[in-house]
C-alpha cells in the first residue's frame, strides 16, 4: 500500500507505514494455517480495502490543499550562466545575453572602454580589484608597442540590467526575490587609463582589445576572456496593437499583451516607462494603461522558466533562485506568523539552491557594532527602511563549504544572506564561512 512520497510530500510524513506489510507480520504469529487463511481473507480483504479508501481520500485532500496553498512567484524566477562567446547559441530559447550588446564590439560605446574579463576569484581575494586595481601593459599602435596603464572596474552595466529588472518586478506588483548575481560580481570592465608613453591620458580612437596586453603578473591564472553572461530573460518588443480600449475617463486607452498563446508556465513583465500609468495582470492578458493611443519601442520581459535548454559549450552551472518545494513551505508561506525558530531559519536557508554548494553549520545573535563594515548584499539597490541597519542586532549564519576552495563560496553566502534581509526585518542578516 506503500508508494513513494512525492517532493511536495516529504514535510508532511516523517515515514510511511505500510499497513499491508504490518497486517502479513502480524498473520505470521497465527500457528494454525486455517486460521491464518481465514484472518488473512478478512483482514486483507475487508479492512484492507477500508484502509486503502481512507489513504486514496487523504491523498486527494492533500493535493487539493497544497493546490490551494500554489504560490504565485514560481512563474518569475531567475537564472544566470556564463559561457565563451563563441560558444553563444542564439537558437536557445531559454537562455539570453544579460547584455546584448556584449555579442557585438567589447567597449563599445563607453570612454576608455577596451573590454570586459571575468575573475575566477572568490568575493574578499576580489576586494582589490573592485577598489579599482591597476596593471601595466602595453598598445600595438603601427607595429610598436607603446607603454599603458589600464584600470579594472566592476562592471556596471550588469548592475544596472538588475536594477532595471528590480523596478520591472515593482512597476507589475511582482513580489521580488533576490537574484543570485555571484557572475555578474565577477564580470569587470578594463579601462585604458593613462600612457605612459606620453605622460597623458589616452584621447582619440580607442585601440582595439586584441591591440592590448596587460601584464596581471600573478593574477593572470584568474583572468579569463572572452565570457559573456547569460539569463532566462528575453526582452519582446510591444508595439500598437489593435486590442485597444479607450478608458471611461475620455483621456487614456488600455492596451493589451495577450498571453493565450504563449507558453503558461513563464513570466511576463511589462517594462515601465514615462508613458505608461498603471500595469495590471488579468487571466491571460496584461493590461497596460496608457495616455498614448499609438506607441512603439515598448518592451514585455519574458521569464522562460522549467528546464534550461543545454547547447554545446554551456558547461558552467546555472545559478538561480528557485526554492525547494514542499507543503511545509506553501503552508509557512501563506501563514501570517513567523516562528523564527532554528529550525524554521534553517528550512528556509536549504530550501534555497545552494546545496551543492553550502551547508548550515549554526548562528550567532551579537549585538550591534558601528566599527564592522557592512557587506554589499545583492539587493545593493533597496532601501534599508524605517529602522537603519545599524542599529539592529546582527544574525550570524555560518556555513561550511561543500566544495573548499570554490571560488563561488562566498558570494552564495551573500546570496542566503541578501534573500533571508528580505524575508527577516528585526535582525541585520550576515555570514560567514567555517
Amino acid at each position: 500500500m506503500a508508494e513513494k512520497k512525492k517532493d511536495w510530500q516529504n514535510g508532511i510524513e516523517e515515514y510511511p507505514f505500510d499497513f499491508g506489510r504490518y497486517i502479513e507480520e502480524r498473520l505470521r504469529e497465527i500457528p494454525d494455517l486455517d486460521e491464518r487463511r481465514f484472518a488473512r481473507k478478512v483482514l486483507l480483504d475487508g479492512l484492507g480495502r477500508g484502509i486503502r479508501c481512507m489513504e486514496e481520500k487523504y491523498k486527494q485532500l492533500e493535493q487539493r490543499v497544497y493546490e490551494e496553498l500554489q504560490p504565485e512567484g514560481n512563474r518569475y524566477e531567475t537564472v544566470i550562466t556564463i559561457v565563451e562567446k563563441q560558444h553563444y547559441d542564439p537558437r536557445n530559447q531559454t537562455l539570453f545575453p544579460v547584455i546584448p550588446g556584449d555579442l557585438g564590439e567589447p567597449g563599445a560605446g563607453e570612454p576608455g572602454l577596451v573590454g570586459t574579463v571575468f575573475l575566477e576569484l572568490g568575493w574578499e581575494a576580489g576586494r582589490p580589484f573592485r577598489e579599482g586595481k591597476k596593471y601595466g601593459g602595453v598598445v600595438r599602435r603601427e607595429g610598436k608597442e607603446r607603454p599603458a596603464l589600464f584600470r579594472l572596474q566592476q562592471a556596471k552595466r550588469y548592475r544596472k540590467a538588475v536594477e532595471e529588472l528590480y523596478q520591472a518586478f515593482q512597476d507589475n506588483q511582482i513580489p521580488w526575490v533576490t537574484v543570485n548575481t555571484a557572475y555578474l560580481d565577477q564580470f569587470f570592465d578594463v579601462f585604458l587609463v593613462e600612457s605612459e608613453e606620453e605622460g597623458q591620458r589616452s584621447r582619440g580612437r580607442m585601440p582595439a582589445w586584441e591591440d592590448c596586453g596587460i601584464w596581471f603578473g600573478e593574477d593572470r591564472q584568474f583572468v579569463r576572456y572572452g565570457w559573456v553572461p547569460l539569463w532566462n530573460i528575453e526582452a519582446i518588443p510591444f508595439r500598437s496593437t489593435r486590442f485597444m480600449t479607450p478608458c471611461l475617463d475620455g483621456i487614456s486607452y488600455e492596451h493589451e499583451f495577450a498571453l493565450d498563446e504563449r507558453k503558461e508556465s513563464d513570466g511576463y513583465l511589462v517594462s515601465g516607462n514615462e508613458d505608461i500609468l498603471e500595469i495590471r495582470h488579468e487571466k491571460g492578458r496584461i493590461v497596460v494603461r496608457s495616455e498614448k493611443e499609438i506607441f512603439e519601442g515598448w518592451q514585455v520581459l519574458r521569464l522562460a522558466q522549467g528546464e534550461m535548454a543545454d547547447s554545446p559549450g554551456y558547461r558552467e552551472p546555472l545559478l538561480g533562485n528557485h526554492r525547494r518545494d514542499s507543503f511545509i513551505r506553501r503552508l509557512a508561506d501563506n501563514s501570517r506568523e513567523s516562528l523564527m525558530t532554528w529550525a524554521d531559519l534553517s528550512r528556509r536557508i536549504l530550501e534555497l539552491d545552494i546545496r551543492d554548494y553550502l551547508e548550515v553549520d549554526g548562528y550567532e545573535i551579537r549585538e550591534p557594532s558601528r566599527e564592522e563594515p557592512r557587506e554589499e548584499g545583492m539587493n545593493w539597490f533597496l532601501p534599508e527602511g524605517l529602522f537603519p541597519m545599524e542599529g539592529r542586532k546582527v544574525l550570524l549564519l555560518k556555513f561550511r563549504a561543500r566544495r573548499p576552495g570554490y571560488y563561488l563560496n562566498e558570494s552564495m553566502v551573500r546570496f542566503v544572506v541578501s534573500q533571508l534581509q528580505l524575508e527577516i526585518g528585526e535582525y541585520r542578516c550576515e555570514g560567514v564561512m567555517v
